[in-house]
């Protein structure tokens, strides 16, 4: 029988844990991101060789329903009123509707990993909330649109006498949006930022929220919610006056800046060295930086065990990327310089080198585990392994492991 037990999950439910049940074992280590206890529990994990390596502990009743979700969910005033008492868990967005008293009556508590947003006369009344992300609490009243709401001529036909909310920002360069039809039917907004086309601002200004950011873009521009790379289908899609909330990539062939018009970018810009001027005499305003991009050479990625050497790198003028590997081993007889020059490795667990060249190696590594000589290795012989490997195993053997999205002692 396993003396040890080990349970790896998100989240572990040990309200009703009985001590006969993990008696036996000498070591219980839980791994997760939330316990819930009991009075009870806490007793038992007392008497018991327990080790918890967790963000929170909660403490709530046996009788209360756990409730978890991953993902976005919205409670609405429509849903279905709950008979007993729960607690939340929510991983990603949590949207809670106006009107939500009865459904919300019996929760006794929530956890939101991600983002909670709701009316500002709701979120008041919620009971024991722990948001680990962020909270947006809109008007009362006012009809939650997308957080990158599109308002064009459909819109208008389909508006009424109401004010709308959104969480990030409205877009206003429909060149056949009405404004006076949506003042007409009473329209407001609120929200934190709105991009307006130039000839609609004076009509669209007084219908918006005076704390929002108020952006004025040239009439005919394109607003893209994405990274884009700058050629001729991009060009096709968007037209030629571009406001991109996101990065940008200037290909090889940068033909397409001789045909841009306006250029607005909320992000960064990534060009080759020889089309940088070209850039910048074609850009309005950029949030970012430009970076020059580096042109590509050979790529290794996905491999258990790579070795470079000396002979790869001079085969490579352009340099190689090495990415996502397990183990990355350097030659010893490779020079400083060359390695500096023409190698980057990122994202691999170990990178292996001899001392004299740690230095150098570690300059061209980003996201790596460890870089450098492991300690011992090299007096290690077949016979050490062996010992340690059937030693892994041995343990292996004595250990219960549990993965788990969720668990229940």
């Amino acid at each position: 029988m396993a003396k040890k037990l080990m349970i790896n999950c998100a989240t572990c439910d040990a309200r009703n844990a009985l001590e006969e049940n993990y008696a036996h074992y000498e070591q219980i280590t839980i791994n997760c991101a939330m316990v819930l206890t009991s009075p009870n529990a806490k007793a038992v994990m007392n008497k018991l060789p327990f080790t918890l390596n967790c963000a929170n502990v909660l403490e709530i009743e046996g009788d209360v329903d756990l409730r978890t979700i991953n993902g976005s969910s919205e409670i609405k005033s429509g849903d279905v009123v709950p008979t007993s008492k729960y607690y939340m868990v929510v991983n990603g967005a949590l949207t809670i509707g106006p009107d939500t008293q009865q459904q919300l009556a019996q929760c006794v508590g929530m956890t939101i990993n991600g983002s909670l947003t709701c009316p500002e006369s709701m979120y008041a009344l919620l009971n024991g909330v722990s948001v680990n992300g962020s909270t947006t609490c809109y008007p009362d009243g006012a009809i939650v649109l997308k957080r990158n709401a599109i308002i064009d001529k459909l819109f208008v036909l389909r508006a009424k006498n109401s004010l709308y909310w959104s969480g990030r920002r409205m877009i206003m360069v429909d060149p056949e949006l009405d404004a006076d039809k949506l003042k007409a039917k009473g329209v407001s907004f609120s929200t934190k930022e709105a991009i307006i086309a130039q000839s609609k601002v004076e009509s669209l200004i007084d219908m918006i929220d005076e704390r929002a950011e108020i952006i004025i873009v040239p009439d005919g521009t394109a607003v893209v919610l994405d990274d884009i790379t700058l050629d001729e289908d991009t060009l096709r899609r968007y037209g030629k006056q571009l406001y991109v909330i996101g990065d940008v990539t200037v290909p090889e062939n940068a033909d397409t800046l001789d045909e841009l018009k306006y250029l607005n970018i909320r992000g960064d810009a990534k060009v080759p060295q020889a089309h940088k001027d070209k850039l910048l005499a074609v850009l309005t305003e950029i949030s970012g930086e430009v970076k020059i991009a580096k042109p590509k050479g050979a790529t290794l990625e996905d491999k258990p065990i790579v070795k470079i050497t000396k002979w790869m790198l001079e085969q490579q003028p352009l340099g190689i990327d090495v990415c996502d590997c397990g183990i990355v081993k350097i030659a010893d007889d490779i020079p400083k310089e060359l390695i500096v020059e023409r190698l980057h490795i990122e994202d691999c667990g170990v990178v292996k080198c001899c001392e004299e060249l740690e230095d150098a190696v570690t300059m061209i590594c980003t996201d790596c585990g460890s870089i450098g000589t492991a300690e011992g290795e090299d007096g290690m012989g077949i016979g050490d392994m062996l010992k340690d490997a059937m030693g892994g195993i041995k343990g292996a053997l004595e250990t219960k492991v549990i993965n788990a999205a969720d668990y229940v002692l």
